[in-house]
């Protein structure tokens, strides 16, 4: 919300619009990434219409200071596609000539938007209200499910609590590890949480530190003969290997 706060009015002239982006803010992530509050949610935190509530969000989307995010997200939590609302990602460092780029799974869509596209703004005769998301989408990046990305960063804090449980240090995931990580599960289509996707980032090092071990002495040990597991977190129930 500092960010969109602090958008000079000359940017920003629009009073609605400027409403809409502060209050779109506060539901995303502290990288700008993953609000998907429903138009009914803004139009109680704005006071205006839902009708005016996704015209601004168009004008604010044509204007550059959101794009359409990673859609997965808000799939995880509601179930019928015409029911979820579009995940938004701000535009912390828009450009002032740059197009904002799409997220990936962004053409996936639908929700909050003046245009149509197919699907109907009004409920189905007899179908419930669909129920607005209740998490807090401030802490996305931690609890909320996503697919991998290429520009994704780990959360540093965590990857080292992970890392010293797990008896490695933060010298052990270079940028070359990461990027072997985030290309082998980029295209997978697999939805996990950032604590997850941590968890099998230690378990991809581990297992190339393991081959690297292998590789040197022709001998494996017990531990060094593991294979890659994703979802072997068995490291974390025991202590600090250090």
């Amino acid at each position: 919300m500092t960010w969109a706060l602090a958008i000079p009015k000359s940017s920003l002239e629009n009073p609605a619009a400027r409403h809409v982006l502060l209050c779109l803010a506060n539901y995303a992530g502290t990288d700008g990434r993953g609000a998907f509050p429903s138009a009914a949610t803004l139009s109680e935190d704005t006071g205006l219409s839902e009708r005016t509530i996704r015209l601004k969000l168009d004008e604010l989307e044509a204007a550059g200071w959101i794009v359409a995010g990673n859609q997965a997200i808000a799939a995880a939590y509601i179930d019928r596609r015409d029911r979820r609302p579009i995940v938004y990602d701000l535009q912390l460092k828009r450009g002032a000539s740059a197009a904002p780029r799409r997220e990936r799974g962004a053409g996936n869509r639908t929700g909050c938007s003046s245009q149509q596209n197919g699907v109907q703004e009004k409920a189905e005769r007899g179908a419930a209200a669909a129920p607005n998301p209740s998490v807090n989408q401030s802490t996305h990046s931690l609890r909320e499910p996503f697919e991998m990305f290429l520009e994704w960063v780990p959360d540093q804090d965590l990857l080292k609590a992970y890392a010293l449980r797990s008896g490695l240090t933060l010298d052990n995931f270079g940028s070359k590890a990461i990027a072997g990580f985030v290309l082998h599960h980029d295209a997978k289509g697999l939805v996990q949480t950032e604590k997850q996707w941590l968890a099998a980032l230690v378990n991809w090092v581990k297992s190339d530190l393991a081959r690297a071990a292998r590789s040197a002495t022709g001998k494996p040990s017990a531990q060094q003969s593991n294979a890659f597991d994703d979802d072997d977190t068995s490291w974390l129930k025991g202590g600090n290997d250090q």
